[in-house]
């Protein structure tokens, strides 16, 4: 039994959850009002004790199990959830082994020394005589004492060497100063020198709290560059972190909604004024590991673009145009059919909204305050923010630049994973251009290269429940446990991607010939495996091969416990074979098919159940029917999927094709 397991065995989540949200027993179940959305009318929220899992069949549509239900409760991650049912059932983790307890100690001192750092350039803006302006800097924006402490504003002096002194002077080497990027050095002359110099320090923390690097805004007028941010350590990598999000994350959980911008003082500025749901992508722009992180929080995303962001012509001619910020080191893109993918394979909702002329968010919202949630509510879904876009004074009587258009949108229309959203947008701009809906249908677009991750979803896009699997089962007290998921379809797909990583792109290509979602977290019962998902992911993105042995020495003594079970298991020697993908999507389809029919079933129950509770809610059966409904297509559209994934179904295929 896994560490996870074992907690829930020891924890029943009726207990949990009643906690917090008043049950009532409706047959075999306990039904409430949903913690996560606005209801006082029908309970849509159902707690199951037989399989210890939630769902709501209202407006949020998620499930999960006792992990996932606090997790998104208190807006924790896994780590943190992990420690408190622990505690709370008494469960010891373990330790891990000597080697990996010694590199954390390493890496533990280093963010204690930038945990330092960032108190010792903290004292500096308050105290030192030098600092007099980035004192006025700060008091420019405008920015509270609270605020300034909260978010550790600090000052590095103009200085070659006062950092590395002072550091040296402490104990720490001039190779830990160089190993976080206090230190820099030149490589021909072999010289070492404080990499910031009289800059308006921000320490960049992660989810955590944990300091992991510097953004460093200079204070000098002609500086350059404007921001400089750490180099890429062991401990910082822009691509993975949002500014603020230790701050936000409970506020993002609350307003079910998480605002992205672009600049550090955007955040501040938010969170002084009572918006606490905004953090900052660190890079050119959004990766999907900080799509992936934001989703633990969150499934509608809020991008706040300034108005010469991507309200400008440039941006429909190339959907990745790149502007200049005066606040910014970098050139933030607009990727519109990277955003639209990262929907499909997230089941997120993302929405784009332009400020008004003149303003970015930290300005708005320094100024006029009321208009933020304004502006806010305006927001659109991508593909309907990149249409009005492209056809904003576009001339109708030039056939060139209507073909244009076409070329530019479409590409995204058939990227959008449910069929009716499709239709929809391809009607939408039908009308925009004032052209046939079915002219749009006929026009050949591009053939493009293989793509690293397609994000597709079958129509409907099943809101998986998370049954258990057939698994040997344990008793505990009057209810049955189900041990460690046996289902040999999860284990195999994530041993094989972990030998060979981007075996996942060629699952999730086979998946997207068929209109199916890649492969998620969501097809996964444990949220241990689920995670690993997460870092197969990264090693199929990273350049640069990570060997196992220096994957498994960062994980915590739980997923290294489940790591280690999956890489006992055999590797396939198939790994180059046409067919392997194919198999292992076929998993994936064999996975969610039993989902949905045991949720199906699920739901039957609760019809039964609610018959005798006419009187006391409103026609709760009616809130089931139209889940039950989209269950029965989604199961068709697998069924499907598994037909012509298969073997046969690919002859077939090529027979008809006239191969």
């Amino acid at each position: 039994m896994s560490v996870t397991q074992e907690i829930k065995s020891r924890l029943d989540i009726v207990d949990i959850v009643s906690e917090q949200v008043p049950l009532r027993r409706s047959g075999r179940n306990f039904s409430g009002f949903c913690p996560f959305h606005p209801n006082t009318r029908t309970p849509a929220f159902y707690v199951f004790p037989e399989t210890q899992t939630w769902h709501c069949f209202g407006e949020c549509a998620e499930g999960g199990d006792l992990f996932n239900y606090v997790m998104k409760k208190e807006g924790w991650d896994f780590k943190e959830t992990l420690k408190h049912l622990a505690k709370r059932a008494g469960v010891v983790l373990e330790e891990v082994d000597p080697e990996v307890k010694r590199r954390r100690k390493a890496e533990d001192k280093l963010v204690d020394l930038l945990t330092t750092a960032a108190d010792y350039f903290h004292q500096l803006l308050f105290y030192a005589p030098q600092a007099e302006e980035a004192r006025r800097y700060v008091a420019g924006r405008e920015l509270t004492t609270e605020t300034i402490d909260t978010f550790r504003l600090g000052f590095a002096l103009n200085s070659w060497d006062a950092c590395r002194t002072h550091f040296n002077d402490q104990g720490y080497s001039d190779e830990e100063l160089l190993e976080v990027g206090l230190l820099t050095e030149h490589q021909e002359r072999g010289t070492r020198y404080d990499r910031f110099r009289n800059r308006l320090m921000i320490p960049l923390r992660d989810v955590d709290g944990r300091v992991v690097g510097f953004g460093a805004r200079t204070l000098e007028k002609d500086g350059i560059p404007k921001y400089l941010n750490s180099p890429q350590t062991a401990l910082f990598d822009k691509s993975r972190l949002l500014y603020g999000l230790d701050t936000a994350k409970r506020s993002i959980r609350e307003a079910r909604e998480v605002v992205i911008v672009e600049g550090y003082m955007d955040v501040m500025q938010g969170w002084q004024a009572g918006f606490r749901n905004i953090v900052a992508q660190m890079g050119t722009a959004l990766t999907g590991d900080q799509l992936r992180i934001l989703k633990r929080y969150t499934k509608r995303f809020i991008l706040a673009l300034d108005p010469d962001a991507a309200g400008i012509k440039a941006t429909m001619r190339s959907l990745q145009v790149a502007r200049e910020n005066l606040d910014r080191e970098y050139e933030p893109s607009f990727d519109a059919r990277g955003l639209v993918q990262h929907e499909g394979r997230l089941q997120a909702e993302i929405h784009i909204v332009t400020l008004p002329e003149g303003y970015d968010p930290d300005k708005l919202i320094r100024t006029n305050p009321a208009r933020w949630p304004e502006v806010l509510s305006k927001a659109k879904p991508v593909t309907a923010y990149v249409i009005e876009v492209a056809t904003r004074d576009l001339d109708l009587n030039d056939a060139k630049a209507k073909s244009a258009v076409a070329q530019q949108v479409l590409p995204l229309i058939k990227d959008i994973s449910d069929p009716v959203e499709r239709e929809h947008y391809r009607q939408q701009l039908a009308r925009a251009l004032r052209v046939d809906e079915r002219t749009l249908r006929m026009v050949q677009l591009p053939q493009e290269g293989d793509r690293s991750r397609p994000y597709v979803t079958p129509p409907p896009p099943p809101e998986e429940s998370f049954p258990q699997p057939d698994n040997a089962t344990k008793i505990i007290g009057d209810r049955e446990i189900a041990s460690v998921p046996k289902d040999k379809r999860v284990t195999n797909l994530l041993r094989q991607c972990l030998e060979h990583p981007r075996l996942i792109i060629q699952v999730n290509q086979s998946l997207l010939r068929q209109e199916q979602l890649a492969v998620s977290e969501d097809d996964f019962i444990l949220p241990e495996d689920g995670l690993i998902l997460t870092i197969i992911y990264e090693r199929a993105d990273q350049a640069a091969v990570v060997t196992i042995e220096e994957m498994c020495d960062s994980l915590d003594s739980v997923l290294l416990e489940r790591m280690e079970m999956l890489l006992a298991l055999p590797a396939s020697s198939d790994t180059v074979g046409p067919r392997l993908p194919d198999r292992l999507a076929m998993s994936v389809l064999d996975v969610r098919l039993s989902k949905a029919k045991a949720e199906i079933k699920q739901l039957q129950q609760l019809m039964r159940d609610a018959q005798d509770l006419e009187q006391a809610t409103p026609n709760p059966a009616r809130l089931y029917w139209s889940r039950i409904n989209e269950l029965l297509l989604a199961v068709k559209w697998i069924n499907k999927a598994k037909d012509a994934t298969s073997a046969s179904g690919q002859r077939r295929a090529e027979q008809g094709n006239g191969r």
